[in-house]
């Protein structure tokens, strides 16, 4: 009679816990950094001997409890790290290029426009080259020219200086996971094996590690109970509860490094932080390039004013200065008279005639035109990258969830299952105690 009873016992705390185990699986259905759990049961059995001859008897005593697990494979899990890491690195590899290719400003209002607009302002003041009001309307066109340059350098610089504080901020959350995991590793040493305690503890680690492999392409190595130690570059990060964090340095030129332990370290390969590394370079290019076009223009300005002479019979001073760069850049001199329209011993428009040679295939439009032809290809290319890896993620996540996510059918039909084992186990008890009342009102 008392088998009954242990075995009713037994049956009611295991799909009491199961039922629990159900009900948290059906709460964090919507919860994506939750795995789905499975109470494991096994049969419950003891064994004895009788005497005199010691003959072992097998007693089944109802069910056990074996522990909680999570419905997870490490190599599913990995997959989606992976995944995601090239998802999340070319999503912002593409933010940041777009914003590059907005900076460049190539409109109606952009270099190119304002220089198109110069030398054709040239060819209509070389009909008529002693009118004042076109001499001020071609001063002023290349001064709109030079405005430009300098709104897309300030602009450029401003695609930079955010590109860095934004790695400051994917660092600090980089930081802040490492500070995770280490606490969640000291947790795991000391949680039992099998408890919802545990398995909680390694959706934290999970969700940390994640947000490390989003940002970085980190060296993960499991230990005992679960812990994660992390390395990069040969530098430990997290050893169990010891954390090394990670800082950026910006170089004179706005590009971005990563430095732990006072060591620089390689640039990732893949991430976030990767992208910002990758998009920084590609926008102190676009910089560099401007800048060359800023010399470039100026030369050739500088150069057209040279060969020709004022009205007045004097050489044509320079017009432009772009020793600083394209931020710099500004004009010498906005008077008309200024302008050198004439050749030397000429006639009047002879200079101003010459101005379209500037125009050739190595002319400061074309070297506009390439820079935005290199611009766009890398955006081209940031944009289909991301789609492609958008793809292969959706396919792992997919791959993961059949295992992984909860089911709300299957949840529900689990809990009617156990609703009834939980029943019947009461039942057996009363049952039990029933048999016991009657055999005990026979005396």
């Amino acid at each position: 009679m008392t088998d009954l009873f242990s075995i009713g016992l037994s049956g009611i705390r295991a799909y009491k816990q199961a039922l629990s185990t159900v009900s948290s699986n059906i709460g964090n259905a919507e919860n994506p950094n939750y795995v789905r759990r499975d109470l494991r049961l096994s049969e419950l059995s003891t064994t004895s001997a009788i005497n005199p001859y010691f003959i072992h008897q097998i007693n089944f005593a109802g069910v056990d409890i074996d522990g909680v697990a999570r419905s997870s494979d490490p190599f599913l899990e990995a997959n989606v790290r992976l995944t995601g890491a090239a998802l999340y690195g070319a999503e912002t590899r593409a933010r940041w290029i777009e914003n590059t290719e907005t900076a460049l400003a190539d409109t109606e209002h952009g270099v190119g426009a304002r220089l198109a607009k110069l030398f054709a302002m040239g060819e209509e003041l070389a009909g008529s080259p002693f009118s004042n009001i076109l001499r001020n309307q071609f001063i002023n066109d290349i001064d709109a020219a030079v405005s430009a340059i300098n709104r897309t350098a300030n602009d450029l610089a401003n695609v930079s200086d955010q590109l860095i504080s934004s790695a400051e901020q994917e660092v600090a959350a980089f930081n802040a996971a490492l500070d995770h995991l280490a606490t969640t590793n000291l947790a795991l040493r000391v949680a039992a094996d099998g408890t919802p305690k545990q398995a909680a503890l390694l959706d934290q680690r999970d969700t940390a590690l994640a947000v490390l492999s989003e940002r970085m392409d980190v060296t993960i190595s499991f230990g005992d109970k679960g812990i994660a130690n992390i390395t990069y570059d040969g530098q430990s990060l997290v050893d169990i509860g010891d954390v090394n964090s990670l800082s950026v340095l910006a170089g004179p030129d706005d590009s971005i490094g990563l430095v732990a332990n006072a060591v620089n370290l390689t640039a990732p390969s893949r991430g976030s932080l990767a992208a910002m590394v990758s998009s920084a370079a590609t926008t102190i290019e676009r910089r560099t390039e401007l800048d060359d076009l800023a010399v470039q223009f100026a030369a050739d300005i500088n150069g057209w004013q040279a060969a020709g002479e004022t009205d007045g019979g004097g050489a044509g001073p320079p017009l432009l200065d772009a020793v600083g760069g394209a931020a710099t850049m500004a004009m010498l001199t906005e008077d008309p008279a200024d302008l050198a329209l004439a050749a030397p011993g000429g006639p009047a428009n002879g200079n101003m005639a010459n101005l379209p040679t500037l125009r050739g295939p190595a002319g400061v439009e074309q070297t506009w035109t390439n820079i935005i032809g290199a611009q766009a290809i890398a955006t081209a290319a940031a944009q289909s990258e991301n789609a492609a890896a958008a793809t292969q993620h959706q396919a792992a996540r997919d791959a993961r969830d059949r295992l992984s996510s909860v089911d709300l059918d299957r949840e529900a039909a689990d809990l009617l299952r156990f609703q009834e084992a939980y029943n019947a186990s009461a039942r057996v008890i009363q049952v039990a105690r029933e048999t016991m009342q009657s055999i005990l009102a026979i005396f």
